[in-house]
C-alpha cells in the first residue's frame, strides 16, 4: 500500500513493499502529520515567491495614479492595483487555511519520540539514551520534521526501486544540545531525488522547524542529525 505526499512522488510505508497490507494508527497519524506539513510549506513558499512582484505591482500602480490626471487611466490602475491586493489578501488566506505546527510548545521527551517514530518505520535505536531527553518543542511539527528527515535519507521511499532501507538513530548529549543522528542502512545507498519538488519541501520544512525551535539539521546522503537544544539550556 502506498500514500502519496503533496509531490509527485510515491511512499511506500514501512514494514514492506507496497500491497504488504494496511498501516498501523501510528503510521497513518506520521503520514498525516508529513501531509500537512508538505501542504503548509508548499503554501509557505508560494507565498514568499509571489509576495514581492505583487508589492512591486501595487507600488508601481499606486505611484503611476499619483502621477496622472488621466481619469480613465487612473481608473484602469487602480483595477491593476486592486487585483493585486486581492492575489496577496488570497495568498495569506491559503498560508491559513494550510497552517501547521502553530501548536503550543511544551517540554517533550524528543529523543523518545524520535525513537518512536523509528520503530515503527522498522528501526531500532543503536546507542544512547530514548527517554528523559527534555526539549522544549511544538510536538506535530517536530514529528513531522523526524518523518521528512527520514525520507530525505531513503527511508520508506521508492528509491533503489524498493524500500530497502532501515532507520538507525543515535542519541546524543553535548554542551547544551542534544543530537539526534538518524541513519539510513541498507544493502545498497539509497538513490535520493533531492531535485524533485517533494523532496525539497521536506528539505525545507525540516530546516524551519528545526531554527524555529533554536536547533539546526544537518543533512547528508545517507545520514541526518537533528540538534536541538535542552530544556535546561533553553531556559
Amino acid at each position: 500500500m502506498t500514500q502519496r505526499t503533496a509531490g509527485d512522488g510515491q511512499y511506500t510505508h514501512p514494514g514492506g513493499s507496497a500491497g504488504a497490507g494496511a498501516p498501523s494508527p501510528v503510521i497513518e497519524r506520521l503520514v498525516d502529520l508529513e501531509r500537512r506539513s508538505l501542504l503548509a510549506e508548499q503554501a509557505r513558499q508560494q507565498a514568499h515567491l509571489l509576495r514581492t512582484p505583487l508589492s512591486v505591482i501595487d507600488l508601481i500602480a499606486e505611484t503611476l495614479q499619483l502621477e496622472t490626471d488621466d481619469a480613465t487611466r487612473g481608473e484602469r490602475l487602480a483595477r491593476i492595483q486592486g487585483a493585486a491586493t486581492t492575489l496577496t489578501t488570497k495568498l495569506s488566506d491559503m498560508v491559513h487555511a494550510n497552517r501547521f505546527g502553530d501548536g503550543p510548545v511544551r517540554r517533550c521527551d524528543v529523543s523518545a519520540l524520535a525513537a518512536d517514530i523509528v520503530r515503527a518505520f522498522g528501526g531500532d535505536v543503536v546507542v544512547g539514551s530514548d527517554h528523559g531527553d527534555m526539549v522544549p518543542v511544538e510536538r506535530g511539527s517536530f514529528e513531522a520534521a523526524v518523518v521528512h528527515v527520514l525520507r530525505l535519507i531513503g527511508v520508506g521511499t521508492d528509491c533503489n526501486g524498493a524500500c530497502n532501507q532501515r532507520p538507525q538513530l543515535r542519541v546524543e548529549a553535548r554542551d547544551g544540545m542534544l543530537l539526534l543522528s538518524l541513519a539510513a542502512v541498507g544493502d545498497a545507498p539509497p538513490d535520493v531525488p533531492r531535485e524533485r519538488a517533494d523532496f525539497k519541501l521536506m528539505a525545507q520544512a525540516a530546516e524551519r522547524t528545526a531554527q524555529d525551535h533554536g536547533g539546526r539539521l544537518s543533512l547528508k546522503p545517507a545520514s541526518a542529525v537533528i540538534e536541538l537544544p535542552q530544556a535546561e539550556a533553553a531556559d
